[in-house]
């Protein structure tokens, strides 16, 4: 440990200035050596982002506007050895750093909104799936009563009565795929019904309600149909190719646990939308209408 008490002294780096020791490092901007320094060091400035644009790893994104008003972000690709620059975010999905965005894009595009934690949009799930359950029970119980007990259940009996010798030339029931389309496409427009309409009026289905977090857009636009069936679409179409596509659906809901810097499901990165806390979006439509509030 340092025995030299904090203060001024000649930079050893320049004897042209001065600087200010704290006991442990040398801190704040340096002075002219003749000059009477201040109280207190002024602290340095970040280091801006690189400005050549002959670097291949610096990247102006193109003009969007999900980026908001002014310039479009720039991004900084990750380069083997390079290091985080200063008052950068990192740009990791599952994990692995891609990149760095600057902080101040982050905080444009977020415009004072919390993003959701992920722990909340699980559970919001597991309680829309729930509701979606209940409402296939009661509007597709029927169709699905009608799959399982005249081709399901009879094929399954016919496979098992032929043995492993002949399970391959039993036939599927004629009514099987027909059945099967039905239940299928009920299921898909039930869940359209009830996840593309409230998120397109509120951001909330009622799981997100419940968790008090809702969808947004990182665009300074309003949500339309086109953005939430795209939405709607990356997460729901993947079921049909059963199992492979329930493997999907669950990467897809667990992406935003290691997504950075705005914690999105793959079902949000086409259409451009994050998950926030529904109070950070209230108060800031509160701070940029006032008038609203009190009247």
């Amino acid at each position: 440990m340092s025995t030299i008490a904090p203060g001024w002294y000649p930079d050893p780096a320049d004897p042209a200035t001065q600087r200010y020791w704290d006991g442990g490092a040398w801190i704040g901007k340096p002075v002219p050596a003749g000059a009477e320094p201040p109280a207190e060091p002024e602290p340095l400035e970040p280091e801006p982002l690189p400005e050549s644009p002959s670097d291949p790893a610096v990247q102006t994104l193109p003009r969007d506007p999900r980026y908001g008003d002014g310039p479009p972000p720039r991004v900084i690709q990750r380069t083997p050895g390079a290091v985080q620059p200063l008052d950068t975010v990192p740009i990791r999905s599952l994990g692995v750093t891609i990149g760095w965005i600057s902080r101040p894009d982050v905080s444009r595009i977020l415009g004072g909104r919390v993003l959701a934690h992920p722990g909340q949009r699980f559970v919001a799930r597991i309680v829309d799936v729930v509701c979606m359950l209940a409402l296939n029970a009661v509007v597709n119980g029927y169709f699905l009563y009608l799959f399982v007990n005249e081709s399901l259940l009879p094929y399954f009996s016919d496979v098992l009565a032929a043995g492993e010798g002949g399970a391959q030339d039993v036939a599927v029931p004629s009514a099987f795929n027909e059945q099967l389309t039905v239940v299928l496409l009920i299921a898909l427009g039930l869940w359209f019904a009830y996840e593309v309409p409230a998120t397109l009026n509120t951001g909330q289905t009622l799981g997100k309600r419940l968790m008090g977090i809702k969808v947004v857009s990182l665009a300074p636009v309003a949500l339309g149909w086109g953005r939430l069936l795209l939405r709607w679409a990356y997460a729901a179409l993947p079921l049909i190719c059963f199992p492979f596509g329930a493997v999907l659906w669950i990467l897809d809901g667990i992406w935003c646990i290691r997504d950075q810097p705005f914690r999105q499901c793959l079902h949000d990165k086409s259409p451009g939308t994050a998950v926030v806390d529904a109070s950070s979006v209230d108060a800031g439509t509160a701070e940029a209408h006032p008038d609203k509030e009190s009247s």
